[in-house]
């Protein structure tokens, strides 16, 4: 069977997770990589003994990539990953996949027109801990949800932001702490207690010199009555783990970052393998952004090379993409009107 080729662009902090993890998947081959930073390109290029390309377009015109990673800031993910489906690339991007829902529709429009796979990276789904979790509340262990809620305070120092200019912009990061950071976990949110119907929310700069918000918080109401909460800043010293909380009228069930810190449900003991449980990793991506490890990256990337193998779609396809970048864009709106928003 022929070996998938992969094409990174952008080599920012998260492209070494694409190219130690595309080395980690059996049947891939890691071909060549572009930045418009010739520096850059070369050194990451002699780092894992792959080509430079010149350009961008240079890449997509190399008939051994079959797939394109784009590791570039977020602004950029939309119209590359167009770019990558008009020469019949498949794409995997780093999250956000774009910064507004018209250029996730143009994405998701160009990757049906052309016929090409496109996963957005959610690497948090593939853990073990959201698997259970979510198993947990599909199958009513829980009885009937009442709450989800999402916590994420994280540190990000003034310095953090000032190391690229693209950080904290609009333009180009397309949003602050939800956006950047938050986007993750408001996935996991989403993802485990199902759709969004409305948001009331506040989002404001309190610490960082930066353009978007470093603060939020918001309340929901899910289309199956649950209500929630999601708390997300970057200002707050020294940084906490992540948490994501859900309520239900037979049961309780935490998570910290990966690892199941509460399993209460009614009528039952908790099972020794919960109560038992360690982070495989002492990762503290809350106040280090590198600071987290690649075996999320190898599962989606895997799942999408089988989804091209087996001509499916893969489990974190553009329509999933899409979800929390709906509800970030809410918050957003929310924030700026003072008013309750509906999601279609």
């Amino acid at each position: 069977m022929k070996k998938l080729g992969f094409g990174i662009v952008g080599c920012g902090v998260i492209s070494d997770w694409h190219a130690r993890a595309i080395r980690e998947i059996e049947g891939t081959e890691l071909v060549g990589v572009t930045d418009i930073n010739r520096k850059k390109r070369e050194g990451f290029a002699g780092k894992y003994d792959i080509a430079p390309f010149g350009s961008y377009e240079q890449m997509l015109e190399c008939n051994e990539i079959d797939v394109v990673c784009i590791c570039t800031p977020s602004g950029l993910h939309a119209p590359l990953a167009v770019q990558a489906a008009e020469k019949g690339k498949h794409i995997i991007t780093e999250k956000p996949m774009a910064l507004n829902l018209e250029q996730a529709d143009q994405m998701i429009r160009a990757c049906e027109e052309n016929h090409v796979k496109c996963t957005v990276i959610s690497q948090l789904r593939f853990t073990k801990a959201i698997s259970r979790l979510k198993d947990a509340v599909d199958s009513g262990l829980l009885g009937k949800v009442i709450m989800g809620n999402i916590y994420m305070k994280y540190y990000r120092s003034q310095e953090y932001y000032d190391s690229s200019s693209w950080r904290g912009t609009w333009k180009m990061d397309g949003g602050g702490a939800l956006m950047n950071q938050g986007i993750h976990g408001i996935d996991l949110l989403q993802y485990v207690m199902g759709k969004v119907k409305s948001v009331f929310a506040f989002t404001r700069t309190l610490a960082r010199r930066i353009e978007t918000e470093d603060s939020a918080v918001a309340v929901l109401e899910f289309a199956n009555g649950a209500l929630g909460t999601i708390q997300g800043t970057t200002s707050i010293y020294p940084g906490s783990p992540r948490v994501l909380e859900i309520n239900g009228t037979q049961g309780t069930i935490a998570l910290e970052e990966d690892r199941i810190i509460r399993w209460q449900i009614e009528g039952e003991e908790t099972p020794n393998a919960i109560t038992d449980s360690k982070k495989e990793e002492n990762y503290n991506a809350a106040c280090n952004p590198t600071d987290f490890g690649i075996d999320g990256h190898i599962k989606q990337i895997r799942d999408m090379v089988s989804a091209i193998r087996e001509d499916r779609k893969p489990l974190v396809d553009p329509y999933e993409g899409r979800k929390p970048l709906e509800i970030i864009q809410a918050i957003y709106e929310s924030s700026k009107t003072g008013k309750l928003v509906a999601l279609e």
